[in-house]
């Protein structure tokens, strides 16, 4: 199996827009895929904002694409609120509810 399509719960991919460049392409409550402008390693911490929940990730993989890079971030140190909070916003994803997703490079090292 591709190792950038294995996740641990359900994938909602991405719906409606400019599916050549959406802000991001997936979002499961174990992680996402986004589309970012530069390369960043594997193993890097970031923040993910997906709406007003911010939450911590962990870059696992970044494949080049001719407009940028496919990066898919795993969540870390989910607290129980924040489990339930990515449950809610997975499923009104899948509804076709919009949801904005950014994601920021974390202070520190991996």
């Amino acid at each position: 199996m591709d190792p950038t399509r294995e996740r641990g719960a359900e994938r909602i991919e991405h719906l409606g827009a400019d599916p050549d460049n959406p802000a991001f392409f997936d979002l499961s409550k174990t992680g996402v895929c986004c589309f970012y402008k530069k390369f960043v390693g594997s193993g890097v911490r970031v923040q993910v904002k997906i709406n007003e929940l911010t939450v911590a990730g962990k870059v696992a993989h970044s494949t080049e694409r001719r407009d940028g890079f496919r990066v898919g971030i795993q969540f870390t140190d989910v607290t129980p609120e924040q489990d339930r909070s990515l449950v809610e916003l997975v499923d009104k994803y899948s509804k076709g509810v919009p949801v904005s997703c950014s994601f920021t490079e974390s202070a520190g090292t991996r």
